[in-house]
């Protein structure tokens, strides 16, 4: 079976042996489906919907037949962003900024591959040269991988106390992950996509709506020396915004609605920010004013 730019061998049985002959018969049954699927994925691509590049669809092919996406990983940052096309029936503009790399966030720590796997060893399977990237104490897991082009892999996890070491060690994997604020809301109850490339990828990635939110607060937060992350933050938000409001404006007044409320200092007020920064009016006033009689 072909898995990233690898293929994997499974041993099903002898030739003769019933049980063997009926999975050889399922399997490859799939591969007509699958090259049956390659060409339905190839028409959305040919009429402009994003595709991942080789090395990042590779990667996102080797989680998935880890299983992690069945396990509770998402894929969050802008590898998320360019999947949202297909869920909110809208063309996005492309990043403003392209970066090299692929976020990769889960809430449980306890993740495993099945069957289990180490971290580096699945990413390998995308491409031979991705390794660990040392952490300041040699002793802990990496958390970041990289490949020898450069491209980066992130694995995070969302903050659970002011105690969490830094990083969380994901001990199934063999790995890490870096503990973020405001995670663990945006990846709470994600929803699956099919990524683009090979036979499809079926993949999670967080609410288009709360993705949106998230950027407006994120854009805040950055260190005035990432200017241009902090850009492309703000213009995600809002391509991300002006659609749902055409397409799907319940979502984006609902999460925005529920975010204020869970605090000013640091959800309200950075929104409130952002939004005036992009020249946005505020999506609740913009869905009063259709709804007023």
């Amino acid at each position: 079976m072909p898995v990233g730019r690898d293929r994997v061998d499974r041993f099903v049985g002898q030739v003769g042996d019933p049980a063997a002959e009926e999975q050889a018969a399922t399997l490859r049954k799939g591969g007509e489906l699958a090259k049956s699927r390659r060409q339905i994925v190839s028409m959305p691509r040919r009429h402009g919907l994003a595709g991942p590049d080789r090395t990042h669809g590779a990667a996102l092919d080797a989680l998935a037949f880890a299983g992690l996406f069945k396990r509770g990983a998402v894929l969050v940052g802008t590898g998320a962003y360019m999947k949202f096309e297909p869920l909110i029936g809208s063309r996005l503009p492309a990043p403003t900024l392209m970066t090299g790399d692929l976020d990769l966030a889960t809430a449980r720590i306890a993740i495993a591959a099945d069957p289990p796997k180490r971290m580096e060893d699945i990413l390998r399977r995308a491409d031979p040269t991705f390794a660990g990237i040392p952490q300041l104490d040699p002793r802990e897991p990496s958390s970041r991988y990289r490949n020898a082009e450069g491209y980066l892999v992130d694995l995070l996890t969302p903050t659970r106390s002011r105690t969490d070491t830094n990083p969380v060690a994901l001990k199934a994997l063999s790995a890490s992950a870096v503990p973020l604020q405001y995670l663990d809301w945006l990846i709470r109850d994600p929803v699956p996509t099919v990524v683009l490339w090979g036979a499809g990828i079926v993949v999670s990635v967080p609410q288009p709506a709360k993705f949106a939110v998230h950027k407006l607060i994120l854009a805040q937060r950055r260190d005035p020396a990432n200017r241009s992350k902090r850009a492309k933050d703000l213009d995600e938000a809002r391509a991300l915004i002006d659609a749902l409001l055409i397409h799907d404006r319940f979502a984006i007044v609902g999460v925005l609605t529920d975010s204020r409320r869970r605090g000013r200092t640091g959800w309200a007020e950075p929104i409130a920010r952002s939004l005036k920064e992009i020249g946005s009016e505020d999506p609740g006033d913009h869905y009063a004013a259709r709804v007023r009689p």
